[in-house]
């Protein structure tokens, strides 16, 4: 699916307002020691936040194993974020499930 540059803008912005609601979740959620609630809601704050940053740059997001596979390829193995930032995303990712 291409997005044309207004498109594209207002899904990174809905893709991050997600993220930041998750994460607002965390808080409330620790408090009251819900810990597998935590890590769903990490997972997704970080599925968002990775969403947007895949979807900025111009790449398509297809389901959460492909942003996890597309995170690595396009950031990860470039340098931009390290090889543990990799892993974390990915351990998030098989907590998910």
């Amino acid at each position: 699916m291409s997005l044309n540059d207004e498109e594209r803008t207002t899904v990174v912005r809905l893709q991050l307002e997600k993220a930041h609601a998750n994460f607002d979740q965390i808080a409330l959620l620790s408090e009251a020691g819900y810990w597998d609630n935590v890590a769903n809601r990490l997972y997704y704050a970080l599925f968002h936040a990775v969403s947007a940053l895949l979807i900025s740059d111009g790449h398509n997001v297809g389901s959460h194993r492909g942003a996890v596979g597309a995170f690595g390829q396009n950031y990860v193995t470039t340098g931009i974020f390290t090889i543990e930032e990799g892993k974390h995303y990915s351990r998030l990712q098989g907590l998910r499930e």
